[in-house]
């Protein structure tokens, strides 16, 4: 069964990542337009800064589960290297406890607030109206796809402090 629920979380990273890479591809395809705009025709595109900033949002939250599952966050292992792999799990156990707690809570007030501001029709000024809701939308998207790798990983952690799994068994 946890092979399934990963196979079924790897897909949905991969999505993820895809639409993160998209997200790179429009924001660059805005700004080069924009920029082409302001030096041809003396106009940009409308609100261009806001939907920069706004395409940001996928760029960074939504990669966050697949480079969990990669393992490939930054980490100085320095002090850490020298210790056995049950000592490594429990102080890895120890960090995707605590980064469950904080991007949980921080992913459920996003959460909270996408219905109260899509019922609202909160938008951003400017010229476009651009709605709020839907990169904050996003972002709970990414923030509980990180969440539940990241509890992914608290199951694999804890199977190696048991013994019940090698640290370098995929």
């Amino acid at each position: 069964m946890m092979r399934t629920i990963d196979n079924c979380m790897a897909a949905l990273e991969r999505a993820a990542m895809i639409l993160a890479s998209l997200s790179i591809l429009g924001l660059g395809l805005l700004v080069f337009l924009s920029v082409l705009g302001r030096a041809a025709l003396n106009r940009g595109i409308p609100d261009d800064i806001l939907i920069a900033g706004l395409l940001v949002v996928p760029v960074v939250v939504l990669p966050l589960a697949y480079i969990q599952r990669a393992d490939g966050h930054i980490a100085v292992t320095v002090a850490t290297n020298w210790l056995p792999d049950r000592a490594i799990a429990a102080l890895r156990l120890m960090g995707n406890l605590l980064g469950i707690g904080f991007f949980g809570v921080m992913g459920w007030f996003v959460f909270s607030s996408v219905p109260r501001e899509f019922s609202q029709g909160l938008y951003y000024d400017g010229q476009l109206d651009v709605p709020v809701w839907p990169m904050k939308a996003v972002f709970a998207f990414g923030i509980l796809l990180f969440v539940l790798r990241l509890a992914l990983s608290i199951l694999k952690e804890a199977a190696i402090i048991l013994n019940l799994r090698d640290r370098h068994a995929e």
